[in-house]
């Protein structure tokens, strides 16, 4: 094959290759999960549970929160940065009450707090990529 075919041929497979090799690290992604009830009525506080999750863009995993239906949490996208997630419920941020959302994205290898919006007792899931 000439060299100028062999060059053709290397310039169409390249928007193939890298469209596969563009997602990096997309597959699935090991998240612990912790998911702590408390109360401000009450000095001791239920232990939190902690459990860990494997998954991929489009997986769903259920958690118990208190005075709520359960609570549903669907990893949305993973791209080479960001995990982005989305809860059935909207809730806040490190415990901020204001600007509630149900869309939320962390930092790959790190974490995020949230919480059911109310402030005598409720729910505090942190999300964090192991």
């Amino acid at each position: 094959m000439a060299l100028g075919s062999r060059l053709l041929l290397a310039l169409l497979a390249l928007p193939g290759a890298l469209a596969l090799t563009g997602c990096g690290d997309d597959g699935p992604v090991e998240l612990e999960v912790t998911v702590q009830d408390w109360s401000g009525w009450q000095r001791e506080q239920p232990e939190p549970e902690r459990f860990t999750r494997t998954l991929a863009e489009g997986d769903t995993f259920t958690v118990d929160v208190l005075g709520e239906d359960d609570l549903e949490v669907t990893l949305v996208e993973v791209d080479g940065g960001e995990i982005a997630v989305e809860t059935s419920a909207r809730l806040a941020v490190d415990g901020g009450l204001r600007d509630l959302a149900t869309s939320f994205s962390f930092e790959r290898g790190g974490s995020i707090e949230l919480e059911t919006p109310t402030l005598d007792a409720g729910t505090r899931l942190t999300l964090a990529e192991r």
